[in-house]
């Protein structure tokens, strides 16, 4: 088996035949083994994945985000796992980079996603405080909250974006895989807080920069689908961290030191 044969990477497809063909025409991701599994979407999606290279894993109904990447998780028996969206365009050189951090520091590794552009996207993140969160929703800036990686920076922070993560098998099962009671929203916030629960971080390599379409729902005006996903999201998780309500306890203060990082970055070769 060599080593890309170890390294899967999995795609949850809802609708999204145009984001396939715009970001992932002319196979990005090199020899990399690649699962799409499809929430019972009703354009080409599963047709335009699998002319694009994927293996197919199409599901009878929409299970949501978290329990169709475990499906995919099921799917494959690669060590390493590159969970990635539709409309992030992944690069071999990126694959490799992200799959050595993972195994190298264990825990979720993730690339810096960038906009078309080339300018950076926050996809690392602080403690989701309810504050922060509504700040961000309203579209207001906060440098406590977002968090970057420069070219040459392996940066820790609380928790990484769902569009693209690195995490070992092992690992992720560690964590009891992703929680499927999250259907969209605040997974990728849990994911994160329980990595760090288990010792293993989180972290961004600035060195892996990835393009991404981002569309999240809430963000492009009033969808009550959408609102009512991220409210039902939102009490799961602080139910799960009422930590990140309430920050007190000693999970609130160990959470607390990795959320005071501001600028420090590891030696990628350590």
């Amino acid at each position: 088996m060599t080593s890309s044969d170890r390294v899967g990477l999995i795609t949850v497809s809802y609708n999204s035949a145009r984001d396939l063909e715009r970001f992932w025409a002319g196979r990005p991701f090199g020899p990399y083994r690649w699962t799409v599994v499809d929430n019972h979407s009703s354009d080409d999606s599963r047709r335009v994945a699998r002319r694009l290279g994927a293996q197919i894993v199409a599901l009878g109904s929409n299970r949501g985000f978290s329990a169709a990447n475990n499906v995919g998780v099921a799917a494959t028996d690669c060590d390493v796992l590159i969970f990635c969206n539709p409309d992030v365009t992944v690069t071999p050189d990126g694959v490799a980079a992200l799959a050595d951090g993972a195994r190298r520091h264990g825990g979720i590794v993730a690339p810096q996603l960038v906009n078309a552009d080339g300018s950076p996207q926050e996809n690392g993140r602080g403690l989701p405080f309810p504050t922060r969160k509504l700040r961000h929703l309203l579209r207001r800036r906060d440098p406590a909250y977002l968090r970057f990686a420069r070219p040459g920076e392996l940066v820790e922070v609380v928790w990484a974006m769902g569009a693209a993560l690195a995490v070992r098998r092992s690992d992720l099962a560690a964590l009891g895989g992703w929680d499927d009671g999250f259907f969209v929203y605040y997974e990728d916030s849990d994911l994160g807080l329980r990595a760090w629960r288990h010792g293993m971080g989180v972290r961004l390599d600035g060195d892996v920069r990835w393009r991404h379409g981002w569309g999240r729902e809430t963000a492009r005006g009033f969808s009550a689908t959408a609102w009512r996903h991220e409210l039902a999201s939102a009490a799961r998780f602080y139910r799960k961290h009422p930590h990140c309500l309430v920050p007190v306890g000693p999970r609130a203060r160990a959470l607390g030191r990795v959320d005071a990082i501001r600028t420090r970055s590891e030696a990628r070769h350590a």
